[in-house]
Formats: structure tokens, C-alpha cells, sequence
């Protein structure tokens, strides 16, 4: 009856209930429900449950307010009008025979539809991942509206606002004021700390009592004395001078899985020549803050922890560092500056620096001495938490890279332990400074014999001018092309080595040998992230990879519904290893069928070449006239650089293990896509910034396609094209110079 005179109030429009159905389980018909609701304009809340037999679903403005026991003047008045309507709406969801069947008790509501999704209370709740975020800003001291901010970044659809931020962190201090003895807050003359950060005493409360002892064994006060030490002796380097400069490390447990172990910050603002072990924050593997220092008497300022943190955070999670170190020394500062790049802004991976053929080089993790060290530079930014986002990209761009560059301010620097992040650190220092006095003494870092920067004339000649001739017998200068370039690019395939080299030989190598190289090398670190990369460049609910398509990458998924044969999805590792190895050898034969060039294919295809090349059962084929004329341009002086849609690894293999010997003596750097796509013009405007060249006809690029003559030519380079047996055709009245050897040039 009460239902019924509820009935006669219902106004405006109508909300409808959700489609009746059977479900396969309770989740799927909650699901089902509060889609539908949503689209209708109201929202729903569980009135009654038994998980395992049925659910009973209401409007959640259904129900009213109770009154408190207080009356009259102690009665508490409501500034607000209740949202609550005693909405009759009603649902019930129940299971019979393994399914959920759901049914409309009663169908109406006596409300307005709401305007907008936040008009729900349920809607602006929380996730797991995001109340953690809002403890650990919290306990940084974060004010609400800038962890929203945070938040809005990871979620850029998030409702909810800073009301609802202040709302968690009150909850998350009243769970610290429970877990807290009330001694606490007296003993220490202030507040607890929320969520666990130390006091301004160093008293540990809250998540810290999770530990007990643990913050102080032997491992914990061993990397206190290890971090401040290493403090004290890198300010004796000029590296932390003017309390710049910060350092954190990894408290080695080896019951502790390496991504879980607790981690030492050193603080901001401090004397780092004067830094104690008590002097280092400790912190948990997600950067939640464990312990504060004890604060000290005037004129020490209250502890800080550096604004490097979140830095370091990230360095841990994507490189699986065990240290990492943050340096203002003066090189690291200066070598940012001589370099020629734009002054414009880029959020760009392309900004390098390039060194090579160099004794240190071999102390920088995965380098020898004929290998070219690339370290990418970001641009600063007035704080340094703002620097995130481009440290994530830059290592994103070069997953191999230990250092990143900032611009103006110093460098990032890290490995697998205290002593391997120390050691690449002095020699990142030394190629820093050697460059400096390189470039003071007019000599050029990036090339192997670090001689003399010259000018253009007498090393081209003053024209570019081109007359060409029947040619009759050997080549005769007066047939020559001369370019007034100081440098040249070549292109790889077509260019430098023939095309059926790759094709007939190299891919149906890596072809052959992907399910041996994935068996004998499956449980190897490099192996488990080619796997790991490939899945995550596939979004399966999307069937999207993650990169863009206009960089060449394209979704298995695409594969699948073009029909690309033996295109199939990458399970997970637990359905056992015979069934990844034999999906991942399905997936490259797609791959290699339909010319694919993604990060992951080419990364294995590269580990696959690497052992064939060491085995010698691989020889890198080049034309015979390529040598003879690296040799001449080299001791003419003129820099030679390699850009290729292979990767730099495969392009270094195959001239390191020519038919002619190790070339690489005679180059100065390799390109690959990571500067960009070869037919963008943009690629060859970002080559031109990273080797340094202001004007653009100073470099000359081979090529034998079209699209890429095209690009280069655009972007300013003088371009020619070269003639190779087994090219493709170009197109009539092309427009480009052609040469058949490089003897031409």
C-alpha cells in the first residue's frame, strides 16, 4: 500500500529499469545494472545480499535520513536538503542452476533523472591504486588539490574533487590516530604523522609499526653508513655541492624480492660534506615514507626529502636499479650547453649526446670501445618533480641508457647496486669533461680519432657541382659529383649492402632460429622482456598496440582480422612455456610475412643476429666499392653516419662483420627509427640537430628510395640516389641525381 501512494508522486521523465536477462555470475548482473543505470540518469546501491543465492537492488536516493534522538535546540539542523527520496525502485537478481536471473520488482522512481555522473555518491569513490597515491602524497605533505592533479593525470576521466581527496585523508589520519598509543602525541608535543610518516622527532608510527625491528638491522644500518658516506665523498667531487645534488639506494635483502626491497633517500637542503646515517630517509618499495631524520637544533632547517624522489621512484620501477645518483657536477652541466640543439623546447628522445672510441666508454654498462655511447638530454624544468614525464620518455626511447642528461642542471645516473651506479657515474664525469676539453681544443668527440674539427673548405671543395659522362674504363675525377657537404648520411639497405642480403639471408636466419633462440634463452632477463614487449605493445580488450601506427606499428590483433596467416595472441607465462615459445614463433612468422616493423620484432631478430654473427655463422655482405670509399672519406676527414629502419645494434653487426673487415673505424654514429620515420621529413630535421649542423646542405644523404630522397629533400639535405642490383624502380622523371657506386662521390 505504501507503494502505491508513493506511485501518485513519481514526476518527469521516465527512467527505465534494466533489461530483464540470465547472467553466467553476480558480478556480470551488477555489471549489467548500473551500466543501464547510468545511462538512464540514476545510479544503484545493494539493499540485500546473500552472495550465493540472491541480491536485491534499489535506487541510491532510495530510503530517508533517521532522526537523532537529540530535540529542540540540540537537535542538529541539516544545511543541506536530503538527497535521499525514498525512491521505490527496486531489482532482484537470483541464482538458479548456476545462472543469475534478473527480475524488476518495481520499475519507477518519484525523482529527476541526475545531470551529470557526479551527482552519485558511489561514482566519485576511490579506487585501490588511487587512495594509495592520495597516502603516500599525503604523507609527503601534498595539499588535496595537488594530488587531484596527480590523480587527473593517471585518470583523466576521474569525477570526483578535492572534497572527496580531503574526505580520504581525514580517514586516512583517524586509521593513524587508532593504530597510534596516545602517548605518541605527547611524548612528541604534536600531531601524529598520517599514514605512517615519521614525526618531526624521527618517531616511526602508523605504517612504520608494520616493520618493528626490521628498520633496524643490520642491512637497514649499513645502508645508512653506505649512503652517507657516499654523500660526503661525492661532495668532495664537486657532485652535491651547495646542498645540490641527491643519492638513494636499495637496502639489500636477499629474502626480499629486489622490486620489494625498502629504499634510502638522502634529505634536500643539507649540508651533504656533514651528512650521518640518521640523516637518510627510508622509505617502502612504492615510496611510501617510512622515517624522517631527527631534526636538528638552529640553524638547521626541518628535514626535507629531496624533490628527486619521484625520480628515483621511477628509475626503480623501469629499470630495475638497485642506486641511483643525482649529480650537479659541472661537466654534466656544461656538456649540455656546448652542444648546438634547438632552442626550442621538444619533448624529444632525439636530443643526444655522442661519444665514441673512448678507454672509459668500456666502464658504462653494455659498451666497449668501438661502441657509441648515447645519452639522452630532457629539458629542465623550474621543479624537479616536474621532470618526471620526460625522464619516463627518454628512458622509454633508450632502454639500454644508465644516464639521462637534464639540460643545464646535471645528470641522472644508475645501476643494478651502490658500487655499479658509483662506478658509471665517475666514468659518465670523465667522458663529460673530455668532451668539454675536446671541443675547447677544437677536436671532435664523435668521431674515432678525435681529430681536427674542419671546415668545409678543403675537405669538399668550395661547389656542388655534378658533370657526368659516358663512363668508359675507371672512373675519372672529372665525372665526380662534389658536394660541399662536411658530412654524409647513408642509407643501409640498397645502399651500403645489397637487399637480398637482408631479405635471403639475415630474416630467414632469425626465421629459423627464433624457437631455438627462445628455448636455450627463455629464462634470461633480455628473452622475458622481448616476451613481455610484445604483449605489452598489445592491448588485448582493444586489440590496439600501445605505439603509434604512424611510427609502423600495427596490432596483432590487425593481423588477425586482416588474415594475415599464423597471426596469433601471446599467452600468459603460467599456461607453460612450450605454448608462449610456439605462439611468439607463430607471431614473427606473421610478422616477417607482412613486413612488419615493430620494437619487438626487431629487438629478438637483433639477439637472434648478435649469436649468429658470434658463431660465424652469419657474414655481413657489403658492395665492394663501400670500403674503399669510408676509407677515403675518412682520411679526407669528412663524417660518415648510417640511418636505417634496422636498428642500430643490427646495423653495427653487420658492418662490424663485413666481408671487408670491422668498418665501424670509419663512422661516426648510426641512426635508426628511433629519430623518426625515414619518409618524415621531421627524422632528417632531428639528425640534423643531434650531429649539429645548422645548415642543411651540409650534409649529403644516399638513399635508394624514393619516399626517403624525398623527405631528406625536403628538410634541406642534398640528396642522391643510389643504383644498386636487386632496388626497386623509381618512378619517371624522378627528379634525383643517381650514382652506381660511391666511387662517384
Amino acid at each position: 500500500m505504501e507503494i502505491q501512494d508513493l506511485d501518485k508522486n513519481i514526476t518527469g521523465p521516465t527512467m527505465l529499469p534494466p533489461p530483464v536477462g540470465m547472467f553466467q555470475t553476480r558480478e556480470d548482473l551488477l555489471k549489467h545494472v548500473r551500466e543501464f543505470a547510468l545511462s538512464q540518469g540514476y545510479m544503484i546501491s545493494i539493499k540485500d545480499s546473500s552472495k550465493d543465492r540472491y541480491v536485491t537492488i534499489g535506487c541510491d536516493k532510495g530510503g530517508v535520513y533517521r532522526k537523532r534522538l537529540k530535540s529542540g535546540e540540540n537537535m542538529r539542523q541539516r544545511k543541506m536538503p536530503s538527497r535521499l527520496t525514498n525512491c521505490p525502485f527496486e531489482v532482484v537478481g537470483k541464482k538458479d542452476d548456476e545462472l543469475w536471473t534478473l527480475t524488476i520488482k518495481h520499475g519507477e522512481h518519484n525523482h529527476e533523472p541526475s545531470t551529470h555522473v557526479s551527482d552519485h555518491p558511489s561514482c566519485r569513490r576511490f579506487t585501490e591504486e588511487e587512495i594509495l597515491i592520495i597516502r603516500e602524497m599525503s604523507a609527503a605533505g601534498k595539499r588535496p588539490r595537488q594530488i587531484l592533479k596527480v590523480l587527473r593525470q593517471s585518470n583523466p576521466d576521474l569525477i570526483s574533487d578535492s572534497r572527496n581527496v580531503y574526505n580520504v585523508k581525514a580517514k586516512i589520519r583517524r586509521e593513524s590516530l587508532s593504530d597510534s598509543p596516545s602517548s605518541s602525541s605527547a611524548a612528541t608535543g604534536g600531531e601524529p604523522s598520517v599514514g605512517g610518516v615519521g614525526n618531526a622527532n624521527g618517531n616511526e608510527v602508523g605504517t612504520t609499526m608494520l616493520f618493528g625491528g626490521y628498520m633496524e638491522t643490520k642491512g637497514v644500518r649499513e645502508a645508512r653508513a653506505f649512503a652517507s658516506e657516499l654523500c660526503r665523498h661525492m661532495y668532495t667531487l664537486g657532485w652535491f655541492s651547495g646542498t645540490g645534488g641527491s643519492i638513494t639506494i636499495k637496502v639489500h635483502d636477499d629474502s626480499i624480492p629486489k622490486p620489494r626491497q625498502l629504499i634510502l633517500i638522502s634529505p634536500s637542503g643539507v649540508q651533504k660534506e656533514r651528512m650521518v646515517p640518521e640523516d637518510m630517509y627510508v622509505l617502502s618499495s612504492d615510496g611510501f615514507i617510512l622515517s624522517t631524520p631527527p631534526l636538528k637544533p638552529y640553524p638547521h632547517k626541518p628535514p626535507k626529502c629531496t624533490d628527486c624522489a619521484p625520480l628515483f621512484i621511477k628509475v626503480y620501477e623501469m629499470c630495475d636499479a638497485g642506486a641511483v645518483i643525482h649529480s650537479h657536477g659541472m661537466e654534466s652541466c656544461i656538456v649540455t650547453m656546448i652542444l648546438p640543439f634547438s632552442k626550442e623546447f621538444r619533448l624529444s628522445p632525439h636530443n643526444l649526446l655522442q661519444i665514441t672510441h673512448m678507454e672509459m666508454i668500456k666502464g658504462i654498462k653494455g659498451h666497449g670501445y668501438h661502441d657509441e655511447l648515447v645519452v639522452p638530454i630532457i629539458e629542465n624544468t623550474a621543479h624537479e618533480a616536474e621532470l618526471v614525464e620526460s625522464l619516463i620518455e627518454a628512458i622509454k626511447a633508450y632502454p639500454k641508457t644508465t644516464a639521462v642528461l637534464v639540460r643545464n642542471h646535471g645528470v641522472y645516473v644508475w645501476g643494478d647496486s651502490w658500487i655499479s651506479a658509483k662506478t658509471q657515474a665517475e666514468c659518465y664525469h670523465y667522458l663529460f669533461d673530455a668532451a668539454i676539453k675536446l671541443h675547447q681544443l677544437g677536436l671532435d668527440w664523435s668521431t674515432p680519432t678525435h681529430g681536427p674539427i674542419r671546415g668545409i673548405t678543403g675537405i669538399w671543395g668550395c661547389n656542388g657541382t655534378m658533370s657526368r659522362a659516358l663512363k668508359v674504363g675507371g672512373l675519372s675525377l672529372d665525372y665526380m659529383i662534389e658536394p660541399s657537404q662536411r658530412c654524409i648520411l647513408l642509407d643501409v639497405e640498397g645502399t651500403i649492402t645489397p637487399i637480398s642480403f637482408i631479405t635471403d639471408v639475415l630474416f630467414p636466419y632469425s626465421h629459423a632460429n627464433v624457437g631455438k633462440h627462445l628455448a636455450a634463452t627463455f629464462d634470461r632477463e633480455e628473452t622475458q622482456v622481448d616476451i613481455n614487449l610484445l604483449r605489452s605493445q598489445l592491448d588485448v580488450s582493444l586489440g590496439k598496440y600501445v605505439e603509434q601506427k604512424s611510427s609502423g606499428f600495427l596490432a596483432i590483433q590487425d593481423d588477425l582480422e586482416q588474415g594475415v596467416v599464423s597471426a596469433v595472441p601471446i599467452p600468459p607465462d603460467y599456461v607453460g612455456k612450450e605454448l608462449v615459445i610456439a605462439s611468439f614463433v607463430a607471431n614473427v612468422e606473421a610478422m616477417i610475412k607482412a613486413n612488419r616493423n615493430i620494437t619487438a620484432l626487431k629487438q629478438l631478430q637483433d639477439r637472434i643476429w648478435r649469436t649468429g654473427f658470434q658463431r660465424n655463422e652469419l657474414v655481413g655482405v657489403v658492395f665492394d666499392d663501400v670500403p674503399v670509399a669510408l676509407e677515403r672519406w675518412h682520411a679526407s676527414g669528412i663524417k660518415v653516419y648510417t640511418y636505417s629502419s634496422g636498428s642500430r645494434e643490427a646495423q653495427q653487426l653487420i658492418l662490424s662483420n663485413s666481408n671487408y673487415g670491422d668498418l665501424r673505424k670509419y663512422l661516426c654514429g648510426f641512426f635508426d627509427t628511433t629519430m623518426g620515420n625515414k619518409k618524415e621529413t621531421q627524422s632528417y630535421l632531428e639528425i640534423l640537430r643531434t650531429v649539429g649542423i645548422d645548415r642543411a646542405l651540409d650534409m649529403f644523404f644516399v638513399t635508394d628510395v624514393f619516399q626517403e630522397a624525398v623527405a631528406a629533400r625536403d628538410a634541406g639535405l642534398e640528396v642522391v640516389v643510389s643504383i644498386r642490383p636487386g632496388n626497386g624502380p623509381l618512378p619517371e622523371n624522378h627528379g634525383f641525381r643517381t650514382i652506381e657506386t660511391f666511387l662517384e662521390i
